[in-house]
C-alpha cells in the first residue's frame, strides 16, 4: 500500500510539471506537405470535450495546443489554417513560437454555423510551436476542427472543405448558386497603393458579376456561357475602388493582389474595350495580358499615330503585298496607311527585330523590350529568335463599335497562334474549299493588300474576317463582301457572279466548321472573343 500512494504522488508530480497535459485525439496537425504532427493540449481535457470551446467568466482561454515537434514554414506563400465552427461573437486566435513567445494573433470571426478556415499568413522561417484560443464572450461555442498549415489565400477559398478566408475580404454569403463579398477598410486601403488586382477563379459561365463602391456606385459584368473559368479585374477594369462584390453563379476563389511594376494588366478583351484610359499607367498606351490566354499581349493605344509608331514598318515588313520582307524606312511609308489594328506571331516579330537590328525607332525599341521582358521573342547569337506569345493591338482613336469588332477580329488571329488544333482544323477547311472559293478569298486579302503568297497569312486571315461576327452576320458578311468585288474589277465581278452561283452559302458552311474547331479546340465561338462583356447596370 505504501509503493502504491508513493507511485500515485509521483505520477501527481510529473503530471503536475507536464502541465497537466495530454494527447489531443481529436484530429493531428496537417502540414501543406502532407506531414501529420500529433496535438498536445494543456491542461488536459476529456476526449469528449476537447475540440470545444465555449468561454465563461471563469474560463477565458482554451487549453495551449502545442505540436509534438515544432516546425518552421520554409517557403513564402504558407499560412497556419484552422478550421472551426462558432458563434462565439468575439474569438481570439493566438499562434505561438514557442512556450512563451507570441507569433501571431487574429480575431477569429463567428461562423453562423458553417465551418469556415481561418487562415493566418506566416512569413517564411516562422517557427510554430502552438496556438490557444480565447475570449471575453460568456457564451456560444466554437468547435475545432482541423489545424495545419496551407499555401495562402489573400481573399477567400470555397473547395470540398468549404470556406477559407484571411479576413481580408468579409464573405457575407456563399451558396452554390451566388457569393457576395465585402473588401475590408485595410484591404482597400491596401488596394489604394499601386495597381490592384482582383481575380476570381473557378467561376461557372452564363453569370453575372456586380461591384459597388462604399457610395453605391456599380459596375456589372455579364459572363460569356463560353467564358473561361479565371477572371481578373484590375485597377481601371472598375472605374473606383470596389468594397462589395455580388456574384451570380458558381465560384472556387476570391483574391486580391497587385499587378507588378511594368507586368501587364490581367485583363479579358471584353474589359479592354471599355478600360478606364484615366488608369493608364503611360498615357499613349497600356498593356494587357488576355486572362484565357496568357501569352496574348494586347495593347491599346490612344492614337492611330502612336500605334503607327509601335507597329506601321512591322505591317509592312509582316503583310502587306509588295513590301513584305523588306525592311523600309519610316520616310519611305509615309503616304502609306497601316492598319487600324493589329496582330504578330512571335516568328515574325523575331525576324522584323533580327533584320532591323540597331536601326529601330524609339517606339520599336520599346516594344521589343515589352516583348522581351514577357518571352514572346528572346535573344539569340542572329538576334532575336521566337519565344511563346504574340502581340494584338488597338486605338482608342476607332469608334467603339470599331473597336469591338476590331478587337474580335484580332483576338481571332490570337487564338489562331495560340491553339494548334484550330490551326491545324483551318488549315484542312482551307484546303477543302473548291477553286473559286479560294480565289474569291484571295481576291478579297489581295484587294486589302495583304501578301497573298504568304500562304499562312492567307489562312490566317480567312479565319479571323469569318470569325469576327457571330453566325448571324455570316450571311450578311458574304453578301457585302461579293457586292464590292463586283465594282473592283472585271475579273472580281465574275469571281462574285460565281461564288453566288456554285456555292451560295460558302461562308456559312466554312464558319460552321470553324466555329466547330475552334471551340473544340478550347477557343470561343465565332463572334465571341471575352469571356466577360461588360453589362448595363
Amino acid at each position: 500500500m505504501k509503493h502504491a500512494l508513493y507511485a500515485f504522488l509521483l505520477l501527481c508530480v510529473v503530471a503536475l510539471a507536464a502541465g497537466c497535459s495530454g494527447r489531443f485525439e481529436t484530429f493531428a496537425f496537417q502540414t501543406a506537405e502532407g506531414a501529420r504532427i500529433d496535438i498536445w493540449q494543456s491542461p488536459r481535457v476529456a476526449a469528449d470535450r476537447e475540440a470545444l470551446f465555449q468561454p465563461r467568466a471563469d474560463h477565458a482561454a482554451s487549453p495551449v495546443y502545442h505540436l509534438a515537434r515544432a516546425i518552421t514554414v520554409e517557403t513564402n506563400g504558407v499560412s497556419f489554417g484552422l478550421s472551426y465552427t462558432s458563434d462565439v461573437p468575439r474569438t481570439t486566435l493566438t499562434l505561438l513560437s514557442d512556450k512563451n513567445t507570441t507569433l501571431a494573433t487574429t480575431a477569429l470571426p463567428a461562423t453562423a454555423g458553417n465551418p469556415v478556415r481561418y487562415l493566418v499568413p506566416l512569413a517564411r522561417g516562422s517557427r510554430i510551436w502552438g496556438y490557444r484560443l480565447s475570449s471575453d464572450a460568456t457564451q456560444g461555442t466554437l468547435t475545432l476542427r482541423a489545424a495545419g498549415t496551407a499555401p495562402s489565400v489573400h481573399g477567400f477559398l470555397i473547395d470540398e472543405n468549404g470556406l477559407s478566408v484571411d479576413g481580408s475580404v468579409e464573405v457575407l454569403s456563399a451558396g452554390t448558386d451566388a457569393v457576395t463579398a465585402r473588401l475590408t477598410e485595410a484591404t482597400q486601403a491596401e488596394m489604394g497603393q499601386g495597381t490592384w488586382l482582383i481575380s476570381l477563379d473557378g467561376v461557372a459561365p452564363g453569370g453575372r458579376i456586380v461591384f459597388k463602391d462604399a457610395g453605391g456606385a456599380t459596375a456589372a459584368f455579364d459572363l460569356s456561357a463560353f467564358g473561361g473559368p479565371r477572371l481578373d479585374f484590375a485597377r481601371g477594369s472598375i472605374p473606383f475602388l470596389p468594397r462589395d462584390v455580388a456574384l451570380q453563379g458558381k465560384l472556387g476563389s476570391f483574391r486580391v493582389s497587385h499587378v507588378p511594376a511594368g507586368a501587364p494588366l490581367p485583363a479579358d478583351p471584353g474589359t479592354v474595350l471599355t478600360w478606364d484610359r484615366s488608369a493608364w499607367r503611360t498615357p499613349d498606351y497600356e498593356i494587357f495580358s488576355w486572362t484565357r490566354f496568357p501569352q496574348v499581349l494586347i495593347v491599346d493605344f490612344s492614337t492611330y499615330d502612336v500605334q503607327d509608331a509601335f507597329f506601321k514598318r512591322l505591317a509592312f515588313f509582316v503583310e502587306k503585298a509588295g513590301h513584305a520582307g523588306k525592311l523600309e524606312s519610316e520616310a519611305s511609308l509615309s503616304a502609306f496607311h497601316a492598319y487600324n489594328a493589329h496582330d504578330y506571331r512571335a516568328e515574325d516579330l523575331a525576324r522584323f527585330f533580327t533584320q532591323a537590328g540597331k536601326s529601330v525607332s524609339v517606339e520599336e525599341n520599346t516594344l521589343s523590350r515589352i516583348l522581351l521582358d514577357n518571352g514572346v521573342i528572346k535573344k539569340s547569337d542572329a538576334g532575336f529568335a521566337p519565344g511563346d506569345g504574340s502581340v494584338l493591338s488597338i486605338s482608342r482613336s476607332s469608334s467603339p463599335l470599331l473597336r469591338s469588332l476590331l478587337l474580335t477580329h484580332e483576338s481571332f488571329h490570337g487564338i489562331y497562334f495560340s491553339l494548334p488544333g484550330f490551326r491545324d482544323a483551318t488549315e484542312k477547311e482551307w484546303t477543302s474549299l473548291s477553286p473559286i472559293e479560294q480565289d474569291v478569298w484571295t481576291e478579297y486579302l489581295s484587294h486589302n493588300n495583304y501578301d497573298t503568297t504568304d500562304h499562312y497569312l492567307v489562312v490566317n486571315e480567312f479565319q479571323s474576317y469569318l470569325m469576327q461576327q457571330a453566325r448571324s452576320g455570316v450571311m450578311g458578311f458574304q453578301d457585302i463582301t461579293l457586292s464590292r468585288m463586283r465594282s473592283w474589277s472585271a475579273h472580281g465581278a465574275s469571281l462574285a457572279r460565281q461564288l453566288a452561283a456554285t456555292h451560295p452559302t460558302s461562308f456559312l458552311r466554312a464558319f460552321d466548321v470553324l466555329d466547330a474547331a475552334v471551340r473544340g479546340a478550347g477557343g470561343p465561338p465565332g463572334g465571341q472573343s471575352f469571356g466577360v462583356l461588360e453589362a448595363a447596370p
